[in-house]
């Protein structure tokens, strides 16, 4: 993963196919890099550090399109820092994302109950971009303290997707990053375009 700057696209003139800013938001520790590193390197690291403002990566999801069509799609995911000291970080990130995947630890409540601010801030940013709620560390079930019902409530809430997932064992994992990118796809093809930042 590479720390950088944002810019004002985040597209090379030489990429053929679909390219597609997502964003990682969540209070800190719920695992958002961990959820990034499973997905881009298939690896898990126990010892937790923090993430110093954003860090991304990126990497190739194929969809297959309502019509048949097979395409690549490169999610250029970014890795927000989840501490209130890089709000205003965070929202220069946000800007231009096709989706957000908000993400809390089902051990802790208090990170669930942070999960509208999280929302609410995406949204000024990006009203109409896609959001999709992954509920991490279903893995530790004897810590667990959220149910299932809640995620449910906030799926509903924000009208969006809702996955359980565990960065450590990898269980639902790429679900959750193939179907932004099925989302983030279908919506760039609504609009005659294949590079949506």
């Amino acid at each position: 993963m590479t720390e950088m700057q944002p810019s004002a696209v985040d597209v090379d003139d030489t990429s053929t196919g679909f390219k597609y800013r997502v964003v990682l938001l969540g209070e800190a520790t719920v695992g958002k890099t961990s959820l990034l590193r499973r997905f881009t390197e298939n690896v898990f690291n126990e010892e937790y550090k923090q993430t110093i403002g954003t860090t991304f990566a990126s990497k190739d999801v194929a969809v297959v399109g309502e019509d048949g069509t097979k395409r690549n799609v490169r999610l250029v995911i970014w890795d927000m820092g989840g501490q209130a000291t890089y709000r205003e970080l965070r929202r220069q990130f946000m800007k231009g994302a096709s989706a957000a995947i908000i993400a809390y630890d089902v051990t802790r409540p208090e990170t669930f109950m942070s999960c509208n601010n999280w929302f609410e801030a995406f949204r000024e940013t990006c009203p109409d971009a896609a959001v999709i709620v992954a509920a991490n560390k279903v893995d530790l079930e004897e810590e667990r303290i959220v149910p299932v019902e809640p995620g449910w409530m906030l799926r509903d809430w924000f009208q969006a997707d809702y996955y359980e997932t565990s960065a450590k064992t990898g269980a639902k994992v790429a679900d959750v990053f193939t179907k932004v990118a099925e989302i983030v796809l279908k919506r760039g093809l609504g609009r005659g375009s294949n590079l949506a930042t």
